[in-house]
C-alpha cells in the first residue's frame, strides 16, 4: 500500500494550515485517509479526510467556497456535519468533519452478521431522512455503502445504535474535476445503480438504489453483488436485479423491490422510504400499507379507525303528575302552568269521584232494599224539595 506521506505529503503529527493537528489514523480508503485531529483554533476534536494527492482541474476558489458553505449548511442528526474544506491543485486536499465516536456499518456486519429487522428499520429511517435533507438541497451522495455509514451508541434503550451518513460531500465538491468526466463512474461498484454504471448523470434515485442494497445486506448479512469487481462483472449487473430472499417478510420484500427497481422513475423518494421504515419499525403494517407509503409522499401509516361509542340509554319517561313547579328558566309562563295544573287536578278528582259513585251504586243494588226514611216535618217550600230529591234517588 502506498504511504500517504509519499502520496499527499502529510502524516500523523503534522499541522495542516496552522490549525488542524493530525493525531491518529482512524480509517483509510482508496482515495483518502481519515485522521482523528484537533482543531487548535476552536479546541475541539474533528475528523479530517486527506485526499491521496492534488486534485486536478480544481474549480475556481469562489465556487469551492460556495459549495462548501452549502454542504456545511446541511443539518440533520443522521448527517456527519462538514466543517471546512480545502481543495487545491498544488497541496493535499482535505475535508474537516464532525468526529463520530463509533464504528462503520461495514465493521458491524463483518463482525456480527445480519442485524435484527427492527434495527434495520431504524437504520432505514435514519439514512433516508438524511438523504431527504441532502436531496432537497440538490445534492446526490453517489456512494451509499456500509463503509460510509457510521454507527454511534444510542442514548435510548429501545435500540442499539444510531446511524450517520458520511462522505456525502466529496463527490459534490469534486463535481467539476476528474471524477465527473462523461462516462466516468464514481463510487463502489457493488452498490452503484444501473444508470451510474452506464455513466449517466446520477440522480437522487441512484442513492435510493444504493440504500436498498445496504438495507438488504444488513438484513441478510450477504452483499447483493459480491463479485461486482472488474469490467465484465460490472457490465453484467446492468441486466441483473438483486436477489431478495423469499424468507424475508412480505413487507420487507415489497420495500426492497421498489427501492432496487431497474427503472429509476419507479423507485420511491427518500421521504417515502422514511415513512415506510417508520411503519415497519413501529406498527408492523401489511404489505399494502408499506406500498401505500411509496405512492403518496405525504402519506403516513394508516391509523386504526376507532369503534363508535355506544348509544346512550333513552331518557326516562316524564311523570304523569306534576310533583313540583317547573324551573324558573323554562320558557312556558308561570300563570299558564298553574291553570293547567288546576285543570289536571280537577279531572283526576272527577275520575276518582266517578269511580267511588259506581262502587256505591253497585253496593246499593246488591243489598236488601232499605225502608224509605221518614223525613222530619219541614215547612214549605224546603220540605217539598227534599221529598222530591229523596224520591229521585230511592229505587
Amino acid at each position: 500500500m502506498t504511504d500517504l506521506r509519499s502520496a499527499a505529503g502529510v502524516s500523523t503529527g503534522d499541522i495542516l494550515d496552522g490549525r488542524y493537528r493530525l493525531d491518529e489514523t482512524i480509517g483509510e480508503g482508496g482515495m483518502a485517509r481519515v485522521y482523528r485531529a484537533e482543531d487548535l483554533a476552536l479546541e475541539r476534536p474533528v475528523a479530517i479526510k486527506v485526499m491521496r494527492g492534488p486534485t486536478e482541474g480544481t474549480p475556481a476558489r469562489d465556487r469551492v467556497r460556495s459549495e462548501t458553505t452549502l454542504l456545511a449548511g446541511l443539518s440533520h442528526p443522521s448527517l456527519v456535519t462538514l466543517y471546512d474544506a480545502h481543495i487545491s491543485a498544488e497541496k493535499p486536499s482535505y475535508l474537516v468533519m464532525e468526529l463520530v465516536e463509533g464504528k462503520t456499518l461495514r465493521d458491524r456486519l463483518d463482525a456480527g452478521g445480519p442485524l435484527p429487522p427492527d434495527e434495520v428499520a431504524a437504520l432505514a429511517v435514519d439514512l433516508s431522512e438524511a438523504l431527504h435533507v441532502v436531496h432537497e438541497r440538490g445534492i446526490v451522495h453517489r456512494d451509499i455503502k456500509p463503509a460510509n455509514v457510521l454507527l454511534w451508541p444510542s442514548p435510548l434503550p429501545d435500540r442499539e445504535f444510531r446511524a450517520k451518513l458520511t462522505d456525502f460531500g466529496i463527490a459534490y465538491l469534486l463535481d467539476a474535476t476528474r471524477v465527473t468526466s462523461p462516462g466516468t463512474v464514481i463510487g463502489t461498484a457493488a452498490y452503484l445503480a444501473p444508470e451510474q454504471l452506464r455513466g449517466e448523470k446520477p440522480s437522487p434515485a441512484a442513492d435510493i438504489y444504493g440504500l436498498g442494497l445496504v438495507l438488504l445486506e444488513a438484513l441478510t448479512g450477504t452483499r447483493a453483488f459480491p463479485h461486482a469487481v472488474g469490467h465484465e462483472a460490472v457490465l453484467a449487473r446492468l441486466a441483473v436485479s438483486p436477489s431478495i430472499p423469499d424468507d424475508l417478510p412480505g413487507t420487507w420484500r415489497a420495500m426492497l423491490t421498489a427501492m432496487t427497481a431497474s427503472n429509476p422513475a419507479r423507485r420511491p423518494t427518500a421521504l417515502q422510504v422514511a415513512l415506510a421504515g417508520t411503519a415497519l419499525r413501529e406498527r408492523h403494517p401489511s404489505t399494502g400499507e408499506v406500498l401505500a407509503a411509496f405512492m403518496d409522499p405525504a402519506a403516513t401509516a394508516p391509523e386504526a379507525i376507532p369503534a363508535p361509542p355506544p348509544l346512550p340509554d333513552p331518557p326516562p319517561a316524564p311523570p304523569t303528575e306534576v310533583l313540583s313547579p317547573t324551573p324558573a328558566h323554562h320558557s312556558e309562563p308561570a300563570p299558564k302552568r298553574g291553570r293547567v295544573a288546576l285543570i289536571l287536578a280537577g279531572i283526576v278528582a272527577l275520575v276518582i269521584a266517578a269511580a267511588f259513585a259506581i262502587g256505591v251504586a253497585a253496593a246499593v243494588t246488591s243489598a236488601e232494599p232499605e225502608p224509605i226514611p221518614t223525613l222530619p216535618a219541614v215547612q214549605e217550600p224546603l220540605g217539598t224539595h227534599l221529598q222530591d230529591l229523596l224520591e229521585t234517588v230511592t229505587p
